[in-house]
């Protein structure tokens, strides 16, 4: 059976229940429920609690993965890096495997024979620095691994990517189903209809949300209702938390997470304002980093149809019908990618696309080729970055949109 462990025992190798208790451990590296549970969570910062001892394993993990990266510039092509991006991107950045499988180009047998190489890896690296004859790291150490820290780690480029609102508000309920439970009180999400998504931290905004959840569950009286709607208003999401008996209740809930230091790093690291209203409720505001897309096409029902898949997605669309002002948009605006149509009047789109590639300032965009016609071999030959048989649907579209993020 699994013992904690002791900071003075000496150790000279690990178990497979420990090798486990560290898989579970990175699978919950953000769920502040689950990672309290784990007992060499609990092992690695035993003289502190709370948001202290998880924040402080979370700075340790984070760390370790860190040391697998042994080629500094390699990405995620590089064979001596393969272990950290697995972790990195498995685990930190919670990607999907397929979306790992597809990042790294390993097939399905070979990226689980690597899983289990970087999870003996990490293993190893936990338990040689932090158990093996050597006392865990003192709780003055750990005090300095702080909650501002670990943010400005998340929240680098890596960790602005898009995602599905509704999903992490989900899986945040799922993190805080215990308590409900336990307080007899019902949480329902009023669904928006479309799907809406932002590009941020997706880590520190799930744990806004459980940290909001939390003092919400520990305020209504049992048997109450937690009720959440989301809303798109002037550019902005607004998420919305009803079920408080009145506006006292609400102003109370709302300053007490304004002024809890957690929730207020949160807060500042999402650029996220928290208050109350009557009905008495909290409500959210996310302001959306709008990225923009050019589309170069002469048909208004392509635009059309593009504009209705982009509806509620971070993205604004640009549109132009011949060359000179396609050209002028993308050399004077930061665009996310090109969407390029190739029958045009007057120059065709491969001799547009050229130009885009050719010249210094939008060489880099990517162009993604959407047509009629069945040209994808050459589109990629000639330079494009991506093909789509027009029309798309859209979830083709919005699939290739998140590899350009």
């Amino acid at each position: 059976m699994f013992l904690p462990y002791s900071l003075g025992a000496l150790m000279t190798t690990y178990d497979a229940e420990f090798e486990e208790h560290i898989r579970d451990l990175l699978s919950n590296l953000y769920d502040y429920l689950k990672l309290a549970d784990n007992p060499v969570a609990e092992a690695l910062a035993p003289e502190l609690s709370g948001n202290e001892r998880l924040t402080a394993i979370r700075r340790l993990v984070l760390a370790a993965i860190d040391e697998l990266q042994t080629e500094p510039r390699g990405g995620p092509g590089s064979r001596r890096n393969r272990l950290y991006y697995i972790l990195q991107l498995r685990y930190v950045e919670q990607q999907s495997t397929v979306d790992v499988l597809q990042q790294l180009a390993l097939s399905e047998r070979q990226y689980y024979r690597e899983h289990q190489r970087a999870l003996q890896t990490i293993s190893r690296v936990i338990w040689d620095e932090r158990f093996a004859g050597a006392a865990v790291g003192s709780s003055a150490e750990a005090a300095q691994l702080s909650l501002a820290d670990e943010l400005d780690y998340l929240n680098i480029d890596r960790g602005q990517r898009a995602f599905d609102v509704k999903t992490e508000i989900l899986a945040a309920i799922r993190a805080t189903r215990v308590i409900a439970e336990r307080r007899g009180i019902d949480i329902h999400v009023i669904d928006a209809g479309e799907p809406i998504s932002l590009s941020l931290s997706q880590p520190v905004f799930r744990q806004l949300i459980v940290l909001v959840l939390n003092e919400l569950l520990a305020t209504p009286a049992s048997g109450a209702a937690i009720n959440i709607e989301l809303g798109l208003r002037e550019a902005a999401l607004w998420i919305y938390f009803g079920g408080l008996a009145s506006p006292a209740q609400a102003r109370s809930c709302c300053e007490r997470l304004l002024n809890e230091a957690t929730a207020s790093a949160l807060l500042a690291s999402l650029n996220a304002e928290l208050d109350c209203e009557t009905p008495p409720q909290l409500r959210l505001r996310f302001g959306r980093a709008m990225r923009k897309l050019l589309v170069v096409d002469d048909n208004p029902d392509t635009i059309g149809l593009f504009k209705r898949y982009l509806a509620h997605q971070p993205y604004q669309l640009l549109a132009a019908q011949a060359e000179d002002d396609a050209l002028r948009i993308a050399q004077a605006t930061p665009l996310l990618g090109i969407i390029l149509d190739v029958m045009l009047p007057g120059k065709d789109g491969w001799q547009i696309l050229q130009r885009f590639k050719s010249h210094p300032a939008t060489a880099r965009i990517p162009v993604l080729i959407c047509s009629v016609l069945e040209m994808e071999t050459l589109a990629l030959a000639l330079g494009a970055d991506g093909y789509l048989k027009k029309p798309p649907t859209r979830d083709e579209f919005l699939a290739l949109l998140s590899e350009w993020e």
